[in-house]
C-alpha cells in the first residue's frame, strides 16, 4: 500500500522539496509562458462561445469588418487563462496575437507592430510554419500554380504583382511588399525584424533591398494596419490587449481607429478588470465606447467546477498512490469552496489560493514530513521573489536577449524600479524627434543631482549619429547635471556618431557615463517589471494571498530587494544590502565550522542566517564575494575554480 504521505515522503526525499499542486500560477503571454491545463471545459464556456460566435459572423462577413469585444471580470476570475484557451482551440481559425500594452503613447503603434510580429512569428501547434509564413502562403494571390512558383523567384515581379492585386490602401507599398518577399527567401528572420520596427544597420538594409527601418509612430501604424487591408486573407487575426489598466487610452484609441479605417480580418479582445473599467469608462468619448461591438462579463464559477480545478491539481499525486485515495480531491474537503464561496460561485484564482493554503497546512501537520523549503523564518514575500528571479535566470542566459526588447521597453522597466526607490521629478520631456522616447531627467535622492538617463541599442549607424548629436545637444544647454547612457550594442568605431561617442563617454568622467547591462541586471529588472505588472492587474499572488501595487512597493523597500543590482549600485541609488565587509566575516565565520561545501549550501546557510533572513541575496552577489576572498585576500580556497560557480566547493585556508 503507498498512501499520499508516503507518496510526500518519497518526493521530499527525492527532490528535497515537496511541490504543492497550487502553486501560484499567474497566466501571461499564451505564447510563451507555460500553465496549467486545467481541462475544465464548462468553465466559462458561455463566453468562449460567444468569443468563438463572433470569430464565425467576422469570417462569414461579405466585408470582414473589424469586431471588438471587451472582456471584463474581477482580478482573478480567468481572462488571461480564457485568452490562452481561445489560443489553443481556435488557433487553426485564426492567427493569435497577443499584447501587452505599453504606457508611453509616444511609443505605443511600435510596440504594439513588434508584438504582432512577434507572435505572428510563432509557429502553431501542429504545424511546420509560423503564423506569418502561413498567413502568406494563404493569400489567394500567391496560390500555388507554376507561374506563382516562378514568381516566387523574381523579386520586381513579385512586388508588382501585389501592388496590382492591392492597389489601394497600402501604406508604403514598396517597402511592405518588399518585406513580404523577403519572408519567403532566406532572409525571412531579417525580414521579421524588418516588420517588427527594429533598427536594422545599413548592411543588413541592403541585404532586404529597403533604405530605412520602421522608425516613427505614423509608419509603425501603417505597417500594422497594411495587415488590415488584404481584405481576401483567409484567417482573421485576433489581436489580444490584455492587462491593459496602465494603457487604457491608448488601446482605445488604437482600436477606434481599427473600425474608423475599415481595417478587415482583425478581431480586437481588450482585458481589464471589471472595477477598472468602470472608472475608465466614464472618461471616453462615446466614439470609443461605440466601437465595442460585444461586452462579455467573465462570472465566478460554480463550485462543481472550482471542485474539478482541484481534482486536477491533484491528480498527478493520486496517480501515484495505491490504492489511490477514496476523495479525487484528498486531503481536501469539498466543504472548504462552499465555505468561503458567495452563495454557489467563487473566484478562480480564490479557489486555487484555498487549495494551495489548506495543502500546504495538510504538509505542516504531518510530523514525519519536514517543513518543506523555503524556511519558516524567511518572509512569504521574499520567497516569492526568489522564486520568479531564479525563474528568469533559466529563462534569460544570454545578454543577447537584450535585442529582443526595445529601448522604449528598458526605459519602462526602469521607470518602474526608480518609482519604487521614491526617485522624483521624473520627467520625460528630455530629447525630440525620434529619439523623444529613449530617455528622461530625474532627480537622484542621495545627492539632488538632475541626471539625464537614456537608451540606445541600436545598430544603425545614421541612427546613432542622430542620438550621438542630440546627447551632445543635452550636454552643451545643460539639461542635465549628468548624463548616463545605457548601451549594450557596441558602438560604430568610424563616423560622425563615434567622434561625438568618444569626446563625450570614453574619457573618465562624472559628466557622461557609459554603462552595460550585465545578465544579473536584466533578471532584477524581468523580475520586478513581471510582478509589478501583475500587482497592477490585481493578479499577483503571494503565498496564496493577493498582493496589490503598494503592497508590493512597500515589500521592496522593506526588504531591500533592489540594493544589491549592480546597475542601481552604479547610478548611486542604493547601497549594497547587507554590506559587504559584514557579510564577509558571517561567510568566514560559517566556513570554520566546515571542512569543505558547496555553494549551494553555504548560500542556503548564509539565506537562513538570523542576520540575513530577511534580505534578498542573490546567487552572484554571493558569488562575487566569494570570487573577492579567493582572489584579491587569500581567505578561503575554492576546490574547482574554473567551474561554473554552482558547483564550486569551498573551504577556508588554514
Amino acid at each position: 500500500m503507498v498512501d499520499l504521505e508516503t507518496v510526500l515522503s518519497d518526493l521530499k526525499a527525492k527532490e528535497e522539496i515537496i511541490p504543492n499542486p497550487f502553486d501560484d500560477v499567474t497566466y501571461g503571454n499564451f505564447w510563451f509562458e507555460k500553465h496549467h491545463q486545467e481541462n475544465v471545459d464548462s468553465i466559462h464556456q458561455p463566453a468562449f462561445q460567444q468569443i468563438e460566435y463572433q470569430l464565425n459572423l467576422l469570417i462569414k462577413d461579405k466585408f470582414r469588418q473589424t469586431k471588438t469585444i471587451l472582456l471584463t471580470g474581477d482580478a482573478g476570475c480567468g481572462k488571461s487563462h480564457l485568452l490562452g484557451r481561445l489560443k489553443d482551440k481556435l488557433n487553426s481559425s485564426a492567427y493569435f496575437v497577443y499584447i501587452q500594452p505599453i504606457e508611453d503613447y509616444r511609443y505605443f503603434w511600435r510596440h504594439t507592430l513588434q508584438y504582432t510580429v512577434t507572435s505572428l512569428m510563432q509557429i502553431p501547434e501542429g504545424e511546420k510554419q509560423s503564423q506569418l509564413q502561413l498567413w502568406l502562403k494563404s493569400l489567394p494571390v500567391l496560390n500555388s500554380s507554376d507561374w506563382v512558383e516562378r514568381l516566387l523567384g523574381e523579386k520586381r515581379a513579385f512586388i508588382r504583382h501585389l501592388k496590382n492585386s492591392y492597389p489601394a490602401g497600402i501604406v508604403e507599398a514598396k517597402k511592405f511588399f518588399t518585406a513580404l518577399y523577403q519572408l519567403t527567401t532566406d532572409n525571412y528572420d531579417l525580414a521579421c525584424e524588418w516588420l517588427a520596427g527594429e533598427d536594422l544597420d545599413e548592411e543588413d538594409l541592403q541585404l532586404l533591398g529597403l533604405n530605412k527601418s520602421i522608425d516613427n509612430e505614423r509608419l509603425a501604424r501603417g505597417i500594422l494596419s497594411n495587415f488590415g487591408r488584404i481584405t481576401d486573407a483567409s484567417k482573421p487575426i485576433i489581436i489580444c490587449f490584455d492587462q491593459i489598466e496602465r494603457a487604457f487610452s491608448n488601446v482605445f484609441n488604437a482600436n477606434t481607429i481599427f473600425h474608423n479605417e475599415r481595417l478587415v480580418n482583425f478581431l480586437v479582445l481588450i482585458s481589464i478588470t471589471q472595477e477598472n473599467w468602470q472608472t475608465y469608462k466614464r472618461t471616453m468619448v462615446q466614439s470609443d465606447l461605440a466601437r465595442i461591438n460585444k461586452n462579455i462579463f467573465l462570472d465566478d464559477i460554480t463550485i462543481e467546477e472550482a471542485e474539478k480545478l482541484w481534482i486536477n491539481r491533484l491528480k498527478p499525486l493520486h496517480l501515484q498512490c495505491h490504492p489511490q485515495p477514496n476523495s479525487a480531491i484528498y486531503p481536501l474537503e469539498k466543504k472548504i469552496l462552499a465555505d468561503n464561496a458567495l452563495g454557489e460561485r467563487i473566484n478562480l484564482r480564490n479557489a486555487l489560493n484555498l487549495g494551495g493554503k489548506f495543502f500546504a497546512e495538510y504538509i505542516d501537520k504531518i510530523n514525519k514530513i519536514p517543513l518543506p523549503t523555503p524556511n519558516k523564518k524567511r518572509p512569504d514575500f521574499l520567497n516569492k521573489w526568489e522564486q520568479v528571479f531564479a525563474e528568469n535566470q533559466q529563462e534569460t542566459q544570454k545578454l543577447s536577449i537584450i535585442l529582443d526588447y526595445s529601448d522604449e521597453e528598458f526605459l519602462e522597466m526602469f521607470r518602474y524600479v526608480l518609482e519604487c526607490l521614491g526617485v522624483e521629478n521624473i520627467n520625460f520631456q528630455f530629447l525630440s524627434g525620434k529619439n523623444l522616447s529613449k530617455g528622461f531627467t530625474f532627480t537622484c535622492p542621495k545627492t539632488g543631482m538632475k541626471k539625464g538617463f537614456i537608451i540606445n541599442n541600436t545598430r544603425s549607424g545614421n541612427s546613432f549619429t542622430a542620438f550621438m548629436k542630440q546627447c551632445e545637444e543635452v550636454i552643451n544647454k545643460n539639461r542635465c547635471q549628468q548624463l548616463i547612457l545605457i548601451r549594450n550594442v557596441d558602438t560604430p568605431k568610424t563616423g560622425k556618431g563615434a567622434e561625438i561617442y568618444q569626446t563625450l563617454f570614453q574619457p573618465v568622467s562624472k559628466k557622461c557615463i557609459h554603462h552595460k547591462l550585465n545578465l544579473e541586471d536584466l533578471h532584477y529588472l524581468f523580475t520586478y517589471k513581471k510582478l509589478y505588472k501583475y500587482s497592477i492587474s490585481g493578479d499577483l499572488n503571494v503565498n496564496f494571498k493577493p498582493i496589490l501595487r503598494q503592497e508590493l512597493l512597500s515589500d521592496m523597500l522593506r526588504y531591500k530587494i533592489l540594493n544589491n543590482c549592480s546597475i542601481l549600485n552604479s547610478l548611486g541609488l542604493v547601497k549594497h544590502s547587507p554590506e559587504i565587509n559584514i557579510f564577509e566575516k558571517k561567510l568566514i565565520n560559517l566556513l570554520q565550522h566546515k571542512n569543505a561545501t558547496s555553494f549551494p549550501e553555504i548560500h542556503d546557510n548564509i539565506k537562513e542566517d538570523i542576520d540575513f533572513c530577511d534580505c534578498f541575496i542573490p546567487p552572484y552577489f554571493f558569488r562575487n564575494i566569494i570570487l573577492s576572498l579567493y582572489k584579491n585576500k587569500s581567505i578561503i580556497n575554492i576546490v574547482n575554480p574554473k567551474d561554473t560557480y554552482t558547483q564550486w566547493n569551498i573551504s577556508l585556508l588554514n
